[in-house]
């Protein structure tokens, strides 16, 4: 399939900070694009510091809101590396610092981004259940967004060729699922052959891998890193 318009098909994170100098509006896009994404690890991150539900959301917000003042942060340090690491490391510096003197008056926080708080509780609630450490429970979250992200572009690209009901028929082929996989039942369905589900499987699979890499490639400073990155990223959902 071809390009879809998405923003971040030519730009990886590190342009999007640089471009902050000059306050495009491409830019501020992008990076509201990218925090709209991830920003569940973080709050989870805060959560498992300690903080309740409520200072968390406060937190995450007031974070964001000085992260997407691109002005403010585009020359801090010319940043290079992955946006994992770059936002879980402003992150703790912004709690060590920012936070601690903010707290004393409780000023009011611009809510910058939409936040499912009460969708976030839930799984945060199922993350510390598994006794994780608060950057497991990071990483282990992020790479989830960064999954789901994939998937939500892929669906978009098939819905927009008007083969919505075929992904959705098929998207338990990338769950996942390698054996036992019910081509005949699902050929039925749609009316189609086994071998051309198959076809059709195969296919779907390699946009989604390649959709992974693109999305992964967005949040490093290199092409050379999307490798790496993406073998941690498995060991993370593997652990």
């Amino acid at each position: 399939m071809g390009e879809t318009g998405d923003i971040f098909a030519t730009t990886r994170w590190t342009s999007v900070l640089r471009a902050g100098s000059s306050d495009t509006a491409g830019a501020r896009q992008a990076l509201s694009d990218l925090c709209d994404t991830y920003w569940f690890p973080l709050y989870a991150y805060v959560r498992s510091r300690g903080h309740s539900p409520e200072d968390a959301e406060d937190l995450t917000q007031g974070f964001f809101e000085r992260l997407l003042r691109l002005n403010s942060i585009a020359d801090a340090r010319q940043e290079r590396g992955k946006f994992r690491a770059f936002l879980l490391a402003s992150m703790k510096h912004y709690l060590a610092d920012e936070w601690d003197r903010a707290s004393a008056q409780k000023r009011a926080v611009q809510r910058t981004i939409p936040l499912d708080t009460a969708l976030a509780e839930r799984a945060y609630q199922t993350e510390l259940a598994e006794g994780l450490s608060p950057e497991r429970i990071y990483e282990k979250r992020w790479a989830m967004a960064l999954l789901d992200r994939v998937l939500q572009r892929l669906r978009q690209e098939y819905e927009t060729a008007g083969k919505g009901g075929l992904f959705r028929e098929l998207r338990f082929a990338l769950m996942g699922e390698k054996a036992g996989v019910p081509y005949a039942e699902t050929a039925e369905r749609l009316s189609m052959s086994p071998e051309a589900v198959r076809v059709t499987v195969h296919r779907l699979r390699a946009r989604y891998r390649e959709l992974l890499r693109q999305e992964i490639a967005h949040t490093v400073a290199d092409e050379s890193e999307v490798a790496a990155e993406l073998d941690y990223l498995r060991k993370i959902l593997s652990a």
